[in-house]
């Protein structure tokens, strides 16, 4: 058996190196890019009228939820409404059984459009405001792929769409992009307890179909010898990049045309990475609560030196230079830097191996730009002392709680 499976991993490489002939493709730049994707999508043998979307479905209490969920089953959380701290937003909370026989979930009303996409067989998972000027854009998936990752169509307009760019790439919207929505990754168990009797918040009902909701028909989350784990790939991708393993789970990050991929078990493992990306100053952290990874802007006031933010408790951490409390919202509660807020920058989640597959040129957490331990526990980075500009009270951050 294993051997067969060294044999088919191997076909699969081969197959891929042959099929995009060892062209290195990257974030898309231009309408020959876009081209490209066109012309080298790949056929499952799965149609759109096999993956319906969900519209405007029913919804119930997370009281009410606990009867139909299991603790670790896998729930994707997606923020809606005005900026608050996450527990008091408009949340709902979509089972990943669910959503992994229809891929996407519309939500169209008269003040606002989006749509929670899901492919399987990539592990991308991302959320789009789908309200572009006058258009109210419905998504679903058309059942091919582009490496290893769902093409998704409008039934607006016919276009087809990445999943992964959030980018249309053929059609009449041909290069509009979508505007990605909070979107968090977690268990059961955590969302309930995060959200247990919070009337903004709702969980997705069973739909009434004949779907087997119990049955994923790629593997199991919680089988550790599953697709979602080995090395087994099932569609050809563009390159193999071994810097991860090629399950690993990352958020993608997109900052003015720049990428960078942050390995989750790797900033759950450390708590708190300090890093820098580009001009951006950035902290990931483990907000334990929930589970999820959440990244934050460390540079609260401008023309000074960032934060570093150094190891806390389950409920808050620290920054380095003045020992301020600030909670997972990126809310200051405690010290210098009170009514200050840090902003949130969301990604999607994906697969390592069909990210830097449609993103090559990606950098990554761990990584090069990853502030070093050393200078958590010295208190110097760069020959300086962190924290020299930063006595006293500081007043008047450019950051603000913007609920406030």
């Amino acid at each position: 058996m294993k051997y067969k499976a060294c044999v088919l991993s191997f076909f699969i490489v081969l197959t891929s190196i042959l099929f995009f002939n060892s062209r290195c493709y990257s974030f898309p730049q231009s309408q020959q890019d876009l081209e490209y994707i066109a012309e080298h999508l790949v056929f499952t043998g799965i149609d759109s009228d096999n993956l319906q979307p969900l519209v405007n479905p029913e919804f119930t209490t997370v009281s009410l939820a606990s009867m139909a969920l299991d603790e670790n089953d896998i729930v994707f959380i997606v923020a809606t409404g005005s900026l608050k701290p996450l527990q008091q937003r408009e949340v709902i909370i979509l089972p990943q059984k669910i959503m992994v026989w229809h891929e996407v979930l519309n939500i169209i009303e008269s003040d606002k459009a989006f749509a929670v996409t899901y492919s399987p067989i990539s592990g991308t998972l991302a959320t789009y405001n789908t309200k572009r000027d006058d258009l109210y854009l419905q998504l679903q998936a058309d059942g091919r792929q582009y490496n290893a990752n769902s093409v998704l169509m409008d039934i607006n307009t016919n276009s087809r769409w990445s999943q992964m760019y959030g980018l249309c790439f053929l059609g009449t919207l041909t290069g509009r992009g979508l505007e990605l929505m909070p979107t968090y990754w977690t268990t059961w168990d955590k969302a309930r307890e995060y959200f247990m009797d919070k009337e903004n918040a709702k969980v997705l009902l069973t739909p009434r179909t004949k779907k087997r909701y119990g049955k994923d028909p790629y593997g199991s989350y919680l089988d550790p010898e599953s697709f979602y784990y080995n090395d087994q790939l099932v569609y050809p991708v563009s390159n193999i990049d071994t810097r991860m393993r090629l399950k690993d789970m990352v958020i993608g990050l997109e900052l003015d045309k720049k990428l960078i991929a942050i390995n989750i078990n790797y900033v759950k493992k450390k708590g708190i990475v300090n890093f820098f990306f580009d001009k951006y100053a950035l902290v990931a952290v483990h907000d334990k609560k929930l589970d999820v990874v959440r990244i934050f802007d460390r540079t609260v006031w401008l023309g000074k030196d960032p934060l570093v933010i150094v190891k806390g408790t389950n409920r808050n951490f620290k920054d380095l230079q003045t020992q301020s409390t600030w909670d997972f919202d990126g809310v200051c509660r405690n010290g210098n830097y009170l009514g200050s807020f840090m902003k949130e920058y969301y990604g999607i989640y994906a697969f390592w191996y069909s990210f830097a597959a449609h993103n090559p040129e990606t950098e990554l957490i761990p990584g090069k730009s990853e502030v070093p331990d050393s200078a958590l526990e010295i208190g110097v980075f760069q020959d300086k002392t962190i924290g020299e500009d930063l006595k006293g009270p500081v007043e008047n951050s450019d950051m603000a709680i913007p609920w406030n």
